[in-house]
């Protein structure tokens, strides 16, 4: 086995694309589809499901200079370091003995803070306390020896207990006096914790003071600090606006503010998701405080920076809205976003990047919708007002008899509830009339490559992600990087159904 890795860090990103991507069978395909499937479902804590153990089996009959590259392919080309990590942790078990694994695992493993799931992938496969051979250690050693106190402090309480856990299983051979010093003072948990700015200011907010002219000035000063400093971090900033509005800072301070939080670097390092910015947006307008409104079209820059963008970028997408009034429970407890934002911001989302999409909504009638001139995140908010505006069913046949009558060919159709359609019939459907037969005439008649995405947003009791060899994609419950995953398997060759 024969892993090429110099040709990394030489060539181009375009060549590494390529070198790795060269020389995939069919099959291969397939078992990349079912990779990529299998661990956007996965739960490391738990053992493997079945579709789990059919991708296992593959990968250990298949070719491991070839599962290699596909672990490369999976970190560079979907995003999907979890799974690069999974398919890592099963070669390392199976093959623990060979120098190419140590050297795979140097070029996915690429920080400390990957070693705890890396070892629970490894424990699943190789057995519950089985301790990695010497050849596998080296590169864990090596990872661990880049661990410094400060990065450790900054970490939080549970990465913190994790790489504690990591370094207690390992122990790693230090690489000099201070590296042996701080493994000891971490196993003994006696690293300083070093407050975040977030922290200090929720210390001063619940302090006494002499007087409420007191408090207010401590805590515009706190703001003032924070933000000029840049101190506060995204996350925190966007947390805390109403607050900083309560506070009475400067004006000077809220245009800092709002730079900061429309910032395109600052929004796509903090990774935060754009429900997470409608949530606070919708929070904005029900504010009088002055700045309010600043601060309001600053997040709508913001979300133009955000991620849910790979999946529609190529060719002609159809978006249909379920708009019942059960739609309207939360996408995550606590959370104020509802199951019925995800679609209308979606859309709105790829229309602000120039994608073409077609939108509309779905109940006992399928009603197509012009596209809102509002900004994104207004036109997601006054969206609500459309409950059950199509009836009260979800006939989703007839999106599909609507583009064969006027032979309109979509490259992928979204269709967002909170049931699973596919294979059901609903309520008083006349036989023939169901989703499944309307879609494979569709494919049959019209689109034969076209892509069909069903999000069941309840996502009771079923797999998070599941496809079928009609192209058609089930999707239970909403988490955001399920968008990546689905992008990375557009246009790939149908395999047979996995469930």
């Amino acid at each position: 086995m024969k892993f090429n890795f110099s040709l990394r860090g030489r060539q181009s990103a375009d060549n590494r694309y390529a070198f790795v991507k060269a020389g995939f069978s069919d099959a291969q395909e397939d078992l990349y589809r079912q990779l990529l499937v299998v661990s956007f479902a996965d739960d490391p804590s738990k053992p493997l499901f079945e579709a789990g153990l059919t991708a296992r089996a593959a990968v250990l009959a298949a070719d491991p200079d070839r599962i290699g590259r596909m672990a490369i392919r999976l970190d560079m080309e979907a995003n999907s370091h979890d799974a690069a990590l999974w398919l890592t942790a099963e070669l390392a078990a199976a093959y623990g003995k060979d120098e190419n694994i140590a050297r795979l695992m140097e070029e996915i493993l690429r920080h400390p803070g990957d070693i705890p799931l890396w070892l629970s992938f490894y424990a699943r496969a190789a057995g519950p306390g089985t301790k990695p051979g010497r050849v596998i250690r080296r590169p864990l050693d090596l990872l661990l020896n880049r661990l410094d106190e400060f990065s450790y402090s900054r970490s939080t309480r549970e990465t913190q207990l994790a790489l504690q856990e990591a370094v207690r299983f390992l122990r790693p051979k230090a690489s000099g006096r201070v590296r042996k010093d701080l493994f000891g003072r971490i196993l003994r948990d006696q690293i300083p914790v070093r407050s975040t700015w977030e922290q200090e200011w929720h210390a001063l907010h619940h302090q006494l003071y002499d007087s409420p002219e007191q408090r207010q000035v401590v805590l515009r000063d706190k703001w003032k600090e924070g933000i000029s400093s840049f101190r506060i971090g995204y996350p925190a900033l966007l947390n805390n606006l109403r607050p900083m509005l309560c506070a009475g800072v400067s004006g000077k301070v809220l245009k800092l503010a709002a730079e900061y939080l429309s910032n395109a670097a600052a929004v796509r390092r903090s990774a935060v998701s754009p429900l997470r910015i409608l949530e606070v947006h919708q929070a904005l307008r029900q504010m009088e405080q002055g700045g309010a409104a600043m601060l309001a079209e600053a997040l709508e820059d913001a979300v133009l920076q955000t991620g849910w963008h790979r999946l529609g970028s190529e060719g002609v997408s159809l978006i249909a809205m379920d708009v019942s009034n059960s739609m309207k429970q939360p996408v995550h407890p606590g959370g104020t976003a509802l199951r019925f934002d995800i679609a209308p911001l979606l859309a709105g989302l790829w229309k602000s990047r120039g994608y073409r999409v077609i939108t509309g909504i779905i109940g006992n009638t399928w009603k197509p919708l012009e596209g809102s001139p509002q900004p994104v995140l207004m036109a997601a908010d006054h969206f609500r007002s459309r409950e059950d505006e199509a009836g009260y069913g979800i006939n989703a046949h007839l999106i599909l008899q609507d583009l064969l009558r006027r032979k309109q060919v979509v490259d992928r159709l979204l269709i967002f509830t909170d049931c699973r359609l596919w294979a059901t019939r609903g309520f008083n459907q006349p036989s023939g009339a169901g989703l499944m037969e309307s879609w494979r005439q569709y494919r049959r008649e019209l689109a034969p490559d076209s892509k069909l995405y069903l999000f069941d947003l309840a996502g009771y009791g079923s797999r998070p992600l599941e496809y079928t060899s009609d192209d058609v994609f089930l999707i239970a419950g909403w988490k955001d990087a399920v968008l990546d995953v689905l992008a990375a398997l557009e246009g790939r060759r149908s395999p047979e159904a996995v469930n």
